[in-house]
Formats: C-alpha cells, sequence, structure tokens
C-alpha cells in the first residue's frame, strides 16, 4: 500500500561550511501542502529554533540551518527507508533570502 504525506524538512549546515544533513519530521504529517505553510507560517521561529537544537545534539555542535519547509514523501510500505524528491520541495525560509 502506498501512502503519500507532506512532512516538514530542514537542510542543516555542518560547522565545515560543506557537510549538509537533511532532517524531516516524520511525527507531523499533513494532508496537503497547504497546511503545512499554514503550520509553518504560525510557528516559523519555534520550528527554525527547535531544529537548530536538534542538529546540535544529534550531530555536531555549531549547526546552521540553510533552508525549511515542506516536501512529500512517498511510502511504499516495502521496507525501503521513505524519502522526499527535491522537486517535491516548497521552500519556505532559505538563508540569507526571504522566501
Amino acid at each position: 500500500m502506498i501512502k503519500v504525506a507532506i512532512l516538514l524538512y530542514a537542510i542543516l549546515l555542518y560547522p565545515d561550511g560543506e557537510r549538509e544533513q537533511q532532517v524531516i519530521s516524520w511525527n507531523l504529517p499533513f494532508q496537503s501542502y497547504q497546511q503545512c505553510q499554514t503550520f509553518y507560517l504560525q510557528n516559523a521561529t519555534n520550528l527554525k529554533n527547535g531544529v537548530v537544537v536538534h542538529g546540535n545534539s544529534q550531530y555536531e555542535q555549531g549547526m546552521t540551518l540553510t533552508e525549511m519547509g515542506c516536501t512529500k514523501v512517498i511510502l511504499t510500505g516495502n521496507g525501503e527507508i521513505p524519502r522526499d524528491d527535491p522537486k517535491n520541495r516548497v521552500v519556505h525560509y532559505k538563508r540569507g533570502e526571504g522566501v
């Protein structure tokens, strides 16, 4: 059975300025991009701060948020790790840009 979920994603930059880490919020699925965007806009500051705290504790101190938004993930149920396709991302925050 194939399911589609709209989820928040973030891209964190390691302190070396070269490596990136993608984070997807699996615990907070949305039915549509609009629902995801509304939630993001209502909670942007907490979401951005929270993902940096998460990155610093899970990966490495000094992580920087470079991008955040909503993405579509296809869950196939066949044991494969679900991933998003960058073409399905709707960016709501990009470091250095007003999105």
